[in-house]
């Protein structure tokens, strides 16, 4: 167990770029004490037969199947997306250079 005493609450709130009063220090001695022992608690509870969950309540994911569908073109075999396009290169879409 870590011995939790107002040296060490001076200690973290300096790391941690705080300033603390006195009554601050006592209070949050106390605190920190309580919490440490609280977690020590914790560390007790055998956990060895629980799988990690990605989230709490388990939500089947419904996806649809992946289809590749060609798209439409026109007469000239271009893509018919292409002819609402403000500027085509190389028979894409031209954006604007981003580097």
């Amino acid at each position: 167990m870590v011995d939790v005493n107002e040296s060490l609450t001076r200690q973290v709130a300096a790391l941690a770029r705080l300033e603390l009063s006195e009554n601050e220090i006592q209070t949050f001695s106390h605190q920190l004490s309580q919490i440490i022992q609280y977690v020590e608690k914790l560390q007790e509870v055998d956990v060895s037969a629980v799988e990690p969950l990605s989230h709490p309540i388990e939500i089947p994911t419904f996806l649809r199947a992946d289809v590749a569908h060609v798209s439409p073109t026109a007469g000239d075999g271009k893509p018919k997306v292409l002819q609402s396009a403000p500027e085509v290169l190389y028979d894409g879409f031209k954006v604007p250079p981003i580097l």
